[in-house]
Parts: structure tokens; sequence; C-alpha cells
């Protein structure tokens, strides 16, 4: 998300005029208000998805923490080397799945 590209100021503007449009009847039919409103938008807009995705970056962590303090794994994850082929050299090699329960 990093390489993300938008104006904050003009996220912040967006976000103020959402605020005085909703409380005050002045900005409401304005024509000037509605230009910037929409000159504003798409900046807005990838801001509230990257700060979004940063949020569900903090809640995936605290997650996987969590998870990790309540049991350890019951599966082992294994990831295989791409064999050469070109479908393998693009998604990457086999993934394996194996338990890790042990008989008694």
């Amino acid at each position: 998300m990093n390489d993300t590209k938008f104006n904050i100021w003009n996220a912040y503007i967006y976000e103020i005029l959402l605020v005085l449009r909703d409380e005050y009847n002045l900005f409401k039919n304005n024509k000037t208000v509605s230009i910037i409103l929409n000159y504003c938008k798409p900046d807005w807009v990838l801001w509230k998805v990257h700060k979004t995705l940063k949020e569900i970056d903090v809640e995936i962590d605290k997650i996987k923490t969590m998870w990790e303090k309540e049991e350890e794994s019951k599966f082992e994850f294994i990831e295989h080397k791409p064999d050469g082929s070109e479908a393998q050299e693009i998604l990457g090699g086999a993934i394996e799945i194996r338990s890790t329960f042990k008989r008694s």
C-alpha cells in the first residue's frame, strides 16, 4: 500500500466539507462546495482505503499473536520450490499441509 498516491489535504478537506454540509444549510446546495467535493473525492477514497487496510493489518497481527499464545499449531505448512514450469514460476511452488498429530 506504500505506492498509493493521494493528497492527504484533499482527503481532509473532503471530510471537513462533509461535516459542514451535514451541519449547516449554507453548504448543502452550494455549487462551489459541490465542485470541491467532486475534486477531492478520489483522494478521499484512496485515503480511506489506505487507512482501512492499515487497521486490518493491525487486527490481523493481533489475531495471529492471540492464536500463537493459545496453542501450538496442529498443522505444518510446507512450501515447495517451483518446478520450473511457467505456472509455478508465476504462482509459486506447491503447498503441502501436514498434521502434527502424533499417536501415543
